[in-house]
């Protein structure tokens, strides 16, 4: 699995449909497959929008899964597909980056509910043929956790402790990493990165990019001094 560019900025009548018809790859999940949401009812059918940069080695074991703010998308380190700008990560991700994408495989999944091409209000319900809009179900963040656990099923990586790393770039992610690490063991090891701890930082005296990067640093060795191992078959 490798990097998928997004194109070029779209014209304003196409917008739209990037709810459904998204420049990312995407899995859609048929009726026979809903989501079941913390609200009392499923989500049927549903798809979710990704991307993803590098390449999954044969083991599985270099993923790291990069988790996005509730107003945020999965275009992490490509050119956006709607307003043409630069991916909102890619000082971090890709290339000989902090986040290397030639050692490592990163995935960002755009949350349930999202407008990116994830299933959201903006997408079609396919019982009226219109946009959901105040139809769409209330959306949890305990539900948007079980539709990115959908998406690594469906990539074949159902036991988590094959998952290596996973970046919160936001408050909100927090409750992610807390509601999937109590789910199971899923998580081989975390890093936990919040942009508004960042903003303590004097902004006269680097940049905020040196900052992240000397935070990440910071994390991931720490990460590796306390990564416990996968475990052996008894």
């Amino acid at each position: 699995m490798k990097m998928v560019e997004a194109s070029a900025t779209l014209e304003p009548a196409d917008r739209a449909r990037e709810a459904d018809h998204p420049h990312s790859l995407v899995v859609r999940f048929g009726p026979d497959k809903p989501l079941k949401l913390d609200a009392g009812v499923d989500l049927s059918p549903f798809q979710i929008a990704y991307q993803t940069y590098g390449t999954l080695n044969a083991a599985k074991s270099n993923l790291v899964l990069v988790c996005h703010a509730l107003t945020g998308d999965q275009h992490v380190a490509n050119i956006h597909p709607v307003t043409g700008k630069p991916g909102w990560w890619e000082t971090m991700v890709g290339p000989g980056k902090p986040i290397d994408t030639n050692r490592y495989f990163v995935l960002c999944a755009n949350v349930i509910g999202g407008c990116m091409g994830s299933t959201g209000p903006s997408s079609i319900n396919p019982a009226t043929g219109r946009p959901y809009g105040l139809d769409f179900p209330v959306i949890t963040v305990r539900d948007m956790v079980r539709a990115q656990a959908r998406l690594l099923d469906h990539l074949n990586i159902p036991d988590v402790r094959k998952v290596s790393n996973y970046l919160a770039c936001s408050t909100e992610t927090r409750s992610e990493l807390v509601i999937l690490i109590r789910s199971g063991d899923r998580i081989h090891a975390q890093i936990d990165i919040d942009s508004h701890e960042l903003d303590a930082f004097d902004p006269d005296t680097v940049s905020q990019v040196e900052k992240v990067a000397d935070w990440l640093a910071i994390a991931y060795a720490s990460l590796r001094k306390h990564e416990r191992p996968a475990p052996t078959a008894s």
